[in-house]
């Protein structure tokens, strides 16, 4: 049952309807149905969105013609989800070493709303190439603990820079540089408050190397 209002000499009235009796009603509901998937797509697409430029911790599925992967992880707890992370977002020194089953470190890259054969559907798409996702990963070793770190560049493969306003332990930067095959470079400084402070502190290297 649906309430109709029209205009009648200046009032307005209401009318209640019988949406199964209405003409058409199969096309109606067809496109209730269809706003209604939007709404809530959208809905978690700004949920979701809040998390990107974070690191998940995700499953490898499956691997597409065109070498993106499949991959299986949760933005919020319990609540999976199927993201894309496209081949040219994969180090080349990793894109015949990733296996489905494998449990890897992803960068929440992107996170839209798309339409799929007309049905609304979130599009999430994964890097493993990002600064970011270096930065997060040391921080996911260090729960607890107040650390300021910063990913200042970053060569896929060969090496990352971080700086980090204490000394992080070896078994944190040996987690990165294992889980993404390059030299992690650790400068401490006094102040990470902005890129001329950082610059001009006081520094101490600490690099892990294979």
């Amino acid at each position: 049952m649906a309430q109709a209002y029209y205009n009648s000499d200046g009032i307005i009235r209401q009318i209640p309807i019988e949406l199964t009796t209405m003409r058409g009603w199969n096309t109606l509901k067809r496109i209730l149905n269809t706003n209604l998937a939007k709404a809530a797509c959208l809905k978690e697409v700004a949920r979701y969105k809040k998390c990107e430029k974070e690191m998940r911790w995700g499953e490898i599925i499956g691997r597409n013609t065109d070498g993106s992967l499949r991959v299986e992880i949760e933005i919020e707890d319990g609540n999976p989800i199927i993201a894309t992370c496209p081949g040219n977002r994969i180090g080349l020194h990793e894109r015949d070493r990733l296996r489905v089953g494998q449990r890897r470190a992803f960068n929440i890259r992107r996170v839209e709303p798309v339409l799929l054969n007309k049905t609304p559907r979130i599009k999430v798409v994964v890097d493993r190439v990002s600064k970011n996702l270096v930065k997060n990963l040391l921080e996911d070793q260090l729960v607890g603990v107040d650390v300021k770190i910063r990913c200042e560049k970053r060569y896929v493969g060969r090496k990352s820079f971080v700086v980090s306003n204490r000394f992080l332990p070896r078994k944190a930067i040996l987690a990165a540089k294992q889980e993404f095959g390059e030299h992690i470079q650790v400068s401490v400084v006094n102040s990470l408050a902005n890129r001329k402070k950082a610059n001009s502190g006081k520094k101490t290297d600490v690099s892990i190397w294979p």
